[in-house]
C-alpha cells in the first residue's frame, strides 16, 4: 500500500525529525538546524525517552513532538549474517573490527558465534544469496511487533519527509523502512564518518545527506541501486560548533573551565571506552609521568576527557593520584551531552590543547577541524594482548586507514613513540599542517559553519509537496560535481 500525503497550501510542509540519541541532539540543536527548520516547516520531533529529556528545551516553543515506538532489543541471528556477509561483499574492514573490539567478552559462546558468521559470510556475500538475504530481512522488518504502530503514527502525522539524524540506531531505522512502505520520501543524515562501514547494511532512503564527496562516494558503492542526484554533499553541524565563536570561546574561559590557571599548556586525551580499552586507566597514568619527565612539556597538565558512554567510575583510580591530570566530564553541569553547553566544553578544550590524543576517535576530525594536532594511540601497555592487538587494528579499518595515511595525525605503536610525538607538537605546532588541512577537505567536507543552513534547505525542498502518479518523488538538481562518472 502506497500512502499519499495530502498537500495543504495553507501551512508549512510537514517534517518528521527522528533523533534518538545525544549525538544526534547535538547536530539539531546547539547547531541551529531545529531552530532553521522551525522557521520554514512544520517539524514533528519523534525522539526516545532518553532523548526527550534533553529536547525538552526545544520543545517548549511547539507541543509538536512524540515518542519513538520501539522495541526491547532482541537477537536477530539472520541480520547478523546480512550484515556479515553486506561486508565482506563490499570489503569493509571495519565491520569486523567493530565486532571484535570486544575486549570483554560477554559470554563464552561469542568467538564461537562469530567464526560461524564469518564462515557464513563467505558464502553470503554472492549474489544472489546476498539479495536474497536482503528481501527476507524486509519480510521480517514489515512482520516485527511495533511496526504497524509505527505505519499508524506515521500516516496520522502525515509528513512529506522523513528524516532520521542517527540512521544506524534500529529505532530510526525501523521509521525508515516503514516510510518506504508508505511511499513516505526519507532522508539519512549520515551521522558519523565510520556509521557507512562499520555498521552492516542499512535500510534504504529516499535521499542522504553526506558529509563530503568522499562520503557520497561510499554511499553510491555501497546502495548502487541509487544515484547521484539522491547524495547530497551538505557537510555535517557537528562541524559547525566548531566556527561558532560563542562556542570555542577565548583560551582564558577554556582555561577556567578545566580549573587551570592562566598560561597553563595543556595535552588533551579523549579517552575511549572500557569494553574496548579495560586498561586504559594504567596507559593514562603512565602517560602523565612521562610527560612529566620531558623538557618539552614537564609544565604541561594532561586533561583527561572521559568517552561520553564510558563507565566514569573506571576513573576513580586514578582521581588524584597524579598532580598533572585534570578530568573534564564530557557532560554538561545539567549532565547531559547534546546541549550548547557541553559542545562549548568539548571544542574549546580541544581548540585550546597543544595537542589531542585519541584511540581512533572521530575527535581526530575534531581537532584537524581546529587545526589541533593529534596523536592516536595504536597499541596497549600489556604488550601481546588482545587488546593491544585490538588498538593497532582499529587503525586500520576501512573508514581510519585513510585518516592515518593522510599524514595529517600521527600513530603512536609504543608509550616513547607517543611522548615523544607530543613533544615534537609542542615543540611546533605547525608541523603537519597542510596535511591537516588536506584531511579535514577530504574527510569532513565543508567546514565553514553553513552544514546546519545548507541540511535545512535540502529537507524544505524534499518535503516540498509534488504530487505525480506514483506519489511524491521530489526532483533535485545535482549539486555540479563530475566525480568517477557521477554528477554531484
Amino acid at each position: 500500500m502506497t500512502f499519499h500525503p495530502v498537500a495543504d497550501e495553507s501551512r508549512h510542509a510537514r517534517v518528521v525529525v527522528l533523533c534518538s540519541t545525544a549525538w544526534g541532539i547535538r547536530n539539531l540543536v546547539p547547531s541551529g538546524l531545529l531552530a532553521s527548520l522551525r522557521a520554514e516547516l512544520d517539524v514533528q520531533l519523534v525522539s526516545s525517552s532518553s532523548a526527550s529529556n534533553v529536547l525538552t528545551e526545544a520543545c517548549e516553543a511547539s507541543g509538536d513532538h512524540s515518542l519513538l515506538h520501539s522495541e526491547p532489543p532482541r537477537h536477530d541471528p539472520l541480520g547478523v549474517v546480512l550484515n556479515a556477509s553486506f561486508a565482506q561483499r563490499y570489503g569493509l574492514r571495519s565491520y569486523g573490527s567493530f565486532q571484535s573490539r570486544y575486549v570483554r567478552e560477554p559470554g563464552l559462546m561469542r568467538p564461537a558465534w562469530r567464526r560461524l558468521v564469518s564462515a557464513l559470510a563467505v558464502a553470503g556475500a554472492r549474489q544472489p544469496l546476498l539479495d536474497w538475504q536482503i528481501a527476507g530481512d524486509r519480510k521480517r522488518a514489515r512482520r516485527r511487533h511495533g511496526m504497524e504502530a509505527i505505519r499508524a503514527q506515521l500516516r496520522a502525522i502525515a509528513p512529506g519527509l522523513v528524516v532520521s539524524t542517527s540512521p544506524v540506531v534500529p529505532e530510526e531505522a525501523a521509521y525508515a523502512r516503514a516510510a518506504e512502505e508508505l511511499g513516505i520520501p526519507s532522508l539519512g543524515c549520515i551521522l558519523s564518518f565510520d556509521n557507512l562501514s562499520s555498521r552492516g547494511r542499512q535500510p534504504s532512503f529516499s535521499h542522504y545527506a553526506v558529509w563530503s564527496r568522499r562520503m557520497g562516494d561510499e554511499v553510491l558503492r555501497l546502495y548502487p541501486d541509487h544515484d547521484a542526484s539522491q547524495v547530497h554533499v551538505t557537510g555535517t553541524p557537528q562541524f559547525d560548533l566548531h566556527r561558532q565563536a560563542r562556542i570555542a570561546g577565548s583560551r582564558q574561559a577554556a582555561l577556567a573551565s578545566l580549573g587551570l590557571e592562566d598560561g597553563q599548556r595543556y595535552v588533551l586525551y579523549a579517552a575511549n571506552c572500557a569494553r574496548f580499552t579495560p586498561t586504559e586507566p594504567e596507559l593514562v597514568r603512565a602517560l602523565c609521568r612521562r610527560l612529566s619527565e620531558m623538557p618539552a612539556t614537564s609544565h604541561h597538565r594532561l586533561v583527561l576527557r572521559p568517552h561520553p558512554a564510558d563507565e566514569l567510575s573506571r576513573w576513580t583510580g586514578i582521581a588524584g593520584t597524579e598532580p598533572s591530570l585534570v578530568f573534564a566530564a564530557p557532560q554538561g553541569t545539567d549532565g547531559r551531552f547534546g546541549t550548547t553547553e557541553a559542545q562549548t566544553k568539548l571544542v574549546s578544550s580541544v581548540a585550546h590543547a597543544d595537542a589531542c590524543v585519541n584511540m581512533a576517535s572521530t575527535m581526530s576530525l575534531d581537532a584537524a577541524v581546529l587545526d589541533v594536532p593529534v596523536v592516536c594511540v595504536g597499541f596497549a601497555l600489556h604488550r601481546g594482548s588482545v587488546e593491544d592487538r585490538l588498538a593497532a587494528a582499529c587503525h586500520r579499518t576501512t573508514h581510519y586507514e585513510p585518516v592515518i595515511a593522510s599524514g595529517g595525525v600521527r600513530l603512536a605503536g609504543s608509550l616513547d613513540e607517543l611522548t615523544a610525538e607530543i613533544a615534537e607538537y609542542v615543540i611546533d605546532r605547525t608541523r603537519d599542517r597542510s596535511a591537516r588541512a588536506r584531511l579535514v577537505a577530504e574527510m569532513c567536507g565543508p567546514v565553514d559553519g553553513g552544514a546546519a543552513s545548507r541540511l535545512a534547505q535540502l529537507i524544505g525542498r524534499l518535503a516540498a509537496p509534488e504530487p505525480a502518479a506514483a506519489g511524491w518523488r521530489p526532483t533535485l538538481e545535482p549539486a555540479g560535481r563530475e566525480t568517477a562518472g557521477r554528477s554531484w
